[in-house]
């Protein structure tokens, strides 16, 4: 029999119900459902229409039914709980991402459990640990000082050896080959040059990431863009850091030092909002006019570049959709045992008041 798009949104409606009264105990392992009839009744939804969400709940294991007895719920069901992990909470992007992780998970009956890095490795560890013990159906997970090798990767084997699928997202593992969702922060590098290059800008300088892959990337294509222009490119005038500098850095003893590495650039590009309010508030300190003695642009589009005395240039970073992507993703993983796409997303650039032409 052929369904309609509207009886398919009812099984599923159907289907997500069961699954959330699985996850929250009103049926616990073994325990009968209500009747074809009476969930029929309840939902006001035809008997077929019930017994093609029951049979998609069979063929997953969740449900098992029993002839001239009933349907139960799989002594053997799924956990029906994600774990997201994290390198921060706190960070101006993630709670977007968080949402749209939740708002998928809680439409498909999934419930999550969160942990936090900090970016320390042992964290990482003992959170991935934790999380195959408590049984999870499967793993989102932000990697931690992604562009580093990671003591961690037989972890990651071992969940693929346990059959639990797990998805990156903003920075990957390269060596494990993972399903991912990210920004396109190569090519979010090169726009931030060309902006600044079709405002006149000759000698641009950069803040970038040492540990982690967006840094990279974005360095990438801020290198590539400027070397396609014929552009100098100092060693001097391209600062790394690492996840634990940030603080040290931007203390008033040290900003000189960064400020004296970017005196002849009339353009900076910073790996995110959170680095180039830093850099701005510290260039005003020192007499520094932005944009009017210096362009700046961040990326990630966050709060702060609204929050920042000069409001802040920067690349977008979609963190409610990235969620949902990735979180959409992880679930066709558990459900059907397949391995889902892996997702670029793109970026675009949001003029405000850190740029303006050179003269």
């Amino acid at each position: 029999m052929a369904y309609s798009a509207d009886n398919k949104h009812k099984y599923q409606t159907l289907e997500a119900w069961i699954r959330a009264r699985i996850t929250d105990g009103t049926f616990r392992p073994g325990q009968k459902i209500p009747s074809e009839n009476q969930l029929a009744a309840q939902f006001d939804i035809s008997r077929q229409t019930v017994r093609q969400a029951i049979a998609f709940l069979e063929k997953k294991g969740t449900l098992i039914s029993k002839r001239g007895s009933g349907t139960y719920v799989s002594e053997l069901t799924r956990a029906m709980t994600i774990g997201f992990i994290a390198t921060s909470i706190t960070d101006y992007i993630f709670p977007g991402i968080t949402s749209g992780i939740e708002d998928v998970l809680t439409s498909r009956g999934y419930s999550m459990t969160l942990g936090v890095t900090k970016n320390r490795v042992e964290t990482e560890h003992q959170l991935l640990e934790s999380l195959m013990n408590k049984g999870v159906d499967g793993i989102i997970v932000e990697g931690n000082r992604s562009a580093l090798p990671n003591p961690n990767l037989s972890l990651y084997r071992k969940l693929t050896e346990k059959g639990i699928p797990y998805v990156f997202i903003n920075g990957y593992y390269e060596a494990l080959d993972p399903v991912f969702v990210v920004t396109n922060d190569r090519e979010g590098g090169k726009t931030a040059v060309e902006h600044l290059y079709s405002l006149g800008h000759r000698r641009i300088g950069g803040i970038f990431k040492a540990d982690d892959r967006q840094g990279h990337e974005r360095y990438a294509g801020y290198s590539e863009a400027v070397v396609a222009h014929n552009l100098p490119m100092d060693d001097d005038e391209v600062i790394w850091y690492t996840t634990p500098d940030l603080d040290r850095m931007f203390a008033r003893s040290e900003e000189t030092r960064i400020l004296r590495r970017l005196t002849k650039c009339t353009a900076v590009i910073c790996y995110n909002d959170q680095v180039a309010i830093r850099l701005i508030q510290s260039m005003l300190r020192n007499g520094i006019r932005i944009p009017a003695d210096k362009s700046v642009v961040g990326f990630d589009n966050s709060s702060l570049s609204e929050l920042s005395p000069v409001r802040i240039t920067s690349l977008t970073h979609p963190a409610e959709r990235l969620g949902r992507e990735a979180a959409a993703r992880l679930i066709e993983m558990i459900e059907t045992g397949n391995r889902a796409h892996s997702l670029v997303m793109d970026v675009n650039l949001i003029v405000k008041d850190s740029t303006k032409a050179e003269v």
